[in-house]
């Protein structure tokens, strides 16, 4: 008898959650994406769960794999990369790469709290949006013409950062003015086979990238 699906528990909105269902849908592992609805009243629709999964620290969003639960974003993300071996080859690389991993958690951290502060959104958007150059020059000097942050290796981190670059476009169409290498690099990895075919689907939503909360990215529109 074949063994369950894996699955995903989380928000119905991209978040933090979105660069590992690129791994997912990049390596061709099934699963099932499990969606709460976060519009509903008092988040009812996950809270009525929560504690009824067996998770050590339950949160979202979650990986059920049999009897391996998980929770955490991040180590999530590793453990479906390492399923689909989008890590470093050695250890030197693997530990360059941790440190790009969490330079591009710093970067959506830093949207997404500009975004989460509603009361000061509209005050703070002009300096907001004039800070982007200077987040993505580092980004930019580091690819080069590099293909992806290793070279030619492939890895999670790639679409980690590629998920990221993608929403601050989305939020200002100019940010990759200056940084045509950062334009290329996000549209090389939203055409790998897989990740094509899942953006161009009606399984992907662009937005919501936020909760409803957010001053920006909280709608479905």
């Amino acid at each position: 008898m074949a063994s369950a699906q894996p699955t995903l528990g989380y928000w119905n909105l991209r978040g933090n959650t979105e660069p590992i269902r690129l791994v997912l849908h990049y390596a061709g592992i099934p699963f099932n994406d499990k969606k709460y609805d976060q519009w509903v009243p008092d988040r009812q629709d996950w809270l009525k769960e929560k504690f009824t999964l067996g998770l050590q620290f339950a949160n979202l969003p979650y990986w059920i794999e049999g009897d391996l639960k998980l929770t955490q974003s991040t180590a999530i993300l590793r453990h479906v990369a390492r399923k689909a071996k989008l890590v470093a080859d050695n250890e030197a690389d693997q530990s360059r790469l941790e440190v790009l991993e969490q330079q591009a958690i710093d970067l959506r951290v830093a949207f997404t709290s500009f975004c989460y502060n509603a009361a000061q959104f509209e005050q703070n958007r002009p300096e907001f949006v004039k800070s982007i150059p200077d987040k993505l020059k580092p980004w930019s000097e580091y690819l080069g013409e590099r293909k992806y942050l290793l070279g030619d290796k492939l890895t999670y981190v790639d679409f980690l950062l590629a998920d990221v670059l993608s929403i601050y476009e989305t939020f200002e169409k100019t940010a990759f003015t200056g940084y045509p290498n950062l334009a290329a690099y996000v549209q090389r990895v939203e055409s790998l086979p897989g990740v094509k075919e899942y953006l161009n689907s009606d399984k992907y939503h662009r937005l919501p990238y936020n909760g409803p909360v957010a001053a920006f990215g909280g709608s479905k529109a």
